[in-house]
Formats: structure tokens, C-alpha cells, sequence
């Protein structure tokens, strides 16, 4: 099984396993990435980008691990987003759409710690899984995808 982070998940290893501290997790992630077991598809970037800190690079410095968009992704993103017309506000949630075609058009399962929203909820506050139950797309937490690759610290 492969996977596709979502940009909080790269946030949130900076933010709860400062490199430093936690050596190991990301040199598994690094490992995932040069394996194919895991990416992150290029819409990503500047969410990255937006951070200020080292993120982008670091990203772009593992061969591999950005995935471009294809033609068929690209038209799946823009569908996504055409029935979600309210989810995509300038830079709020600008590469979910993208996160979620590329899962859908690879088959890969989206690694994201987002939770669903409830029924009902309007479009420009839904989250990626909501979305991508919609679309027959498998959604993990960070903690569910370490389990799935046997790792442990």
C-alpha cells in the first residue's frame, strides 16, 4: 500500500517531532519516500512555502518524493473542486482538491490527521475525508500509517 501526506501531516513533524528529538521517525519517513511507499504531490509545495521554514527544501531535496500532477489528476482536482465550490478560498486549502486526485488516480491512501466534519457542514469547512469518502479515497492518521509500516521507536 502507498501513500500521500497532506500538508499537516509534514507540519506536524516539525511542530510534535522536532528532528532533532526524533531522529529515527523522520529518517523512516525519508526512507518511505526514496522507497515509493509514501509522497507528496507538488501542490503541496507551497503550503510548504508558506511555512517560512525549512519544509519546502527539505521536501524537494528527497528524490521522488514530489509528485507531479498528471492530466488526469489535474481534471479530478478540478471536478473536486467544481462540486465543492465553497471548499478552495485563495490559500485556505488550496492542494486538498489536488491531495485527494492524486490519491484517487494512483490509488493511494491519504495520510492526514483531519478529522470529519459532521453532516451537513458547508462546503468552506469541509475536510479532506469528507471529500474523500465521496470519492471512494482511504484516509489514515499519521499515527495509523506508522503502524501500517511496522514501525517502531
Amino acid at each position: 500500500m502507498t501513500h500521500t501526506l497532506d500538508t499537516s501531516i509534514l507540519i506536524g513533524l516539525v511542530q510534535r517531532y522536532p528532528r532533532e528529538v526524533f531522529k529515527s521517525l523522520w529518517d523512516s519517513v525519508e526512507a518511505a519516500a526514496r522507497s515509493g511507499q509514501v509522497c507528496i504531490c507538488q501542490e503541496v509545495l507551497p503550503e510548504l512555502r508558506r511555512g517560512g521554514d525549512y519544509l519546502e527544501a527539505w521536501a524537494k531535496g528527497i528524490a521522488g518524493f514530489v509528485c507531479q500532477a498528471t492530466d488526469n489528476e489535474l481534471a479530478t482536482a478540478a471536478a473536486i473542486s467544481q462540486a465543492h465550490p465553497g471548499w478552495v478560498s485563495e490559500q485556505k486549502n488550496a492542494a486538498d482538491p489536488f491531495i485527494i486526485a492524486h490519491a484517487e488516480e494512483t490509488g493511494r491512501v491519504i495520510v492526514t490527521d483531519e478529522r470529519r466534519a459532521g453532516p451537513g457542514t458547508a462546503d468552506r469547512n469541509q475536510k479532506i475525508p469528507n471529500v474523500a469518502d465521496e470519492r471512494g479515497v482511504r484516509c489514515v492518521t499519521f499515527l495509523g500509517f506508522m503502524r501500517s509500516q511496522g514501525w517502531r521507536f
